[in-house]
């Protein structure tokens, strides 16, 4: 009777009249050699290694003009829980539910990824164990063609005891998220192989109240990022460029005026072969000057990932949170090995716009250099092998920058190898 049920119910799934499902998943295990990751290691510092594992269940759901998105996850580093007990670290990492109203028009809302553009403000944030996601709806206004569309999203956050209180609270996570968030994105491309896109983003953060112990709610400091993304591609050649401005009003009550632009051109001897040349300036506070008590100017790269710009160290994952800014002049090589592998060589040189850092100390702007190298292997369509290392030539300036006494570092050394497996499980298509 069970297995009759069982057949009788895929027969209804896989059938044309009814609805399209696919369950799928991940399985991602990365170990890491961490001696100058993130930070100068010295000869008092120890080197570390380590495995973090991702774990996922994905259910896609479409049928008609409903399309539903289930992602449950579990992120661990290996060794972190007892061997011998119960402990549930699953969770949501993405769910939301899309409804397309008409062609042209559809909300989404739930939690779900934001990824625009070349991810530099919005992103899922893949090379993290635990990724990202927002909490928000979405609307979403596409044209007949496909070649442009308009993106209105929306989010507003709370703590998880609010639901029993019937007035505004305090929101617990204040110091790292936002407490509200609306942004719009459009893009238009076209056939020569050009696109653009403007995109405005403002995100509310709930202050501390100041000289007081009697809560303020209502106390959000607003800041707004606008700019452009373009984008030009031929056979041989692929260029971009963007530009973004910051105004409003920091969390430590600062008025904001900073900026952001970058452009990259990259040559295809063939697909797999290709030479990019890239420069990326991010806004610095000039910690020198008097206004820095009232002004920042130091660019803030929103809820983009801290991994896929300024090296693979992530010495400057979270560029703001030095606060004088970087500038990036980067040249990769990518070269293709075989029909399945592949290799990545990127040169950075990183450089300060601003010769003062946060504590007053006048230092040459010459960061150093970083040297990131990736093997990547495919060994069918489901498995595949990844490999990095990376080595960071700092100098004095970096030294200071991460608060080493100068002469004080050791040879910068970061490596990795990880596994990934995105197996389908079952499907109806």
């Amino acid at each position: 009777m069970k297995k009759t049920a069982f057949i009788s119910l895929m027969l209804l799934l896989s059938s044309p009249t009814f609805a399209q499902f696919t369950v799928s998943g991940e399985l991602r295990a990365r170990g890491e050699y961490r001696n100058g990751y993130k930070t100068i290691p010295t000869s008092f510092t120890n080197s570390l290694i380590m495995v973090g594992q991702r774990t996922r269940i994905n259910a896609t759901y479409k049928r008609d003009k409903l399309t539903t998105y289930i992602s449950l996850q579990d992120a661990r580093i290996w060794g972190e829980d007892k061997w011998k007990a119960d402990n549930n670290g699953l969770g949501l990492f993405e769910g939301w539910a899309e409804y397309r109203f008409n062609h042209n028009i559809a909300l989404k809302a739930g939690r779900q990824s934001l990824i625009y553009d070349d991810q530099r403000l919005f992103c899922s944030g893949d090379w993290r164990t635990f990724a990202e996601a927002h909490d928000l709806a979405r609307m979403l206004f596409t044209s007949n063609d496909k070649t442009f569309h308009f993106h209105l999203g929306y989010a507003i956050n709370n703590s998880g005891d609010i639901e029993g209180d019937a007035f505004l609270s305090e929101y617990s996570l204040k110091a790292t998220q936002y407490k509200n968030m609306v942004y719009g994105h459009l893009n238009k491309s076209w056939a020569n192989g050009f696109s653009a896109s403007l995109v405005g983003v403002r995100d509310g953060f709930q202050t501390s109240p100041i000289g007081t112990s009697q809560l303020d709610p209502l106390g959000v400091n607003y800041r707004t990022t606008f700019g452009s993304y373009l984008e030009y591609q031929t056979h041989a050649w692929f260029f971009s460029a963007a530009g973004y401005l910051q105004r409003g009003t920091a969390r430590d009550n600062r008025n904001i005026k900073a900026n952001f632009y970058s452009a990259r051109a990259k040559y295809m001897f063939t697909p797999k072969n290709t030479l990019t040349l890239g420069y990326d300036h991010y806004s610095g506070t000039n910690f020198s000057s008097a206004d820095a008590l009232a002004e920042t100017r130091t660019f803030s790269t929103l809820y983009g990932p801290g991994h896929k710009f300024l090296g693979y160290m992530d010495y400057f994952g979270v560029p703001e949170n030095h606060g004088a800014g970087i500038n990036d002049l980067l040249l990769r090589v990518n070269i293709g090995i075989g029909e399945k592998g592949g290799l990545e060589a990127t040169f950075h040189q990183f450089n300060l716009p601003e010769e003062y850092l946060r504590n007053g100390t006048q230092v040459d702007k010459n960061l150093g250099q970083e040297l990131d190298l990736v093997y990547s292997y495919k060994l069918d369509n489901v498995v595949a092998i990844k490999a990095g290392f990376s080595t960071f030539l700092y100098t004095e300036s970096m030294e200071q920058l991460k608060g080493r006494a100068p002469g004080q570092g050791d040879s910068a050394l970061f490596g990795w190898i990880m596994l990934v497996v995105k197996p389908t499980f079952f499907s109806t298509k």
